[in-house]
């Protein structure tokens, strides 16, 4: 099982990148600078926008064959992938409408920096719930349903996504 090991080395390696982001991402709404437009507020905006770039473009292709290899295993595994595509989606959403919240705050709107503090925060328990749900619940399903054959296309589905990136 060196394959499913080392798939889910990468996978909260890159979970743990994600904690890091939403930390600092945190941290400067922990600053009242980024209620206003200015250098704190476009930094607060690109941590954002490198979140959602970091889901899209690294993470979560890297998922794609896991999540449709242990499709169709068990209704609970099936169970979970749905849970957690909904919260996936959850957490696009909200990025976006922090981000559209940036651009109220950015033309002076005074209550855009509290509605948008409010989304984040819900955005950030999401989150945090959901990595920790792929890292438990998802990982036992995965250990339980898919076999040595499967964990190594897996693997494979990894690397040329990586070989891909790197070009």
């Amino acid at each position: 099982m060196l394959a499913a090991e080392s798939a889910w080395r990468v996978f909260r390696t890159e979970h743990a990148r994600m904690r890091e982001l939403l930390s600092s991402i945190d941290a400067t709404l922990q600053k009242p600078e980024w209620q206003r437009a200015g250098p704190a507020l476009d930094s607060l905006r690109e941590a954002l926008r490198r979140l959602r770039t970091f889901e899209d473009v690294t993470h979560k292709p890297k998922g794609v064959k896991l999540l449709a290899t242990l499709r169709g295993r068990s209704p609970d595994a099936d169970s979970l992938l749905d849970r957690l595509a909904r919260e996936k989606e959850q957490c696009a959403d909200l990025l976006s409408q922090a981000l559209a919240l940036l651009d109220r705050v950015e033309a002076g709107d005074p209550q855009a920096a509290a509605e948008c503090t409010a989304v984040l925060g819900i955005h950030r328990k999401l989150m945090l719930a959901y990595l920790h749900t792929e890292d438990t619940v998802l990982h036992s399903h995965t250990a339980r349903l898919l076999t040595p054959e499967e964990w190594s296309s897996v693997v494979s589905s990894m690397s040329s996504v990586v070989r891909r990136a790197g070009r």
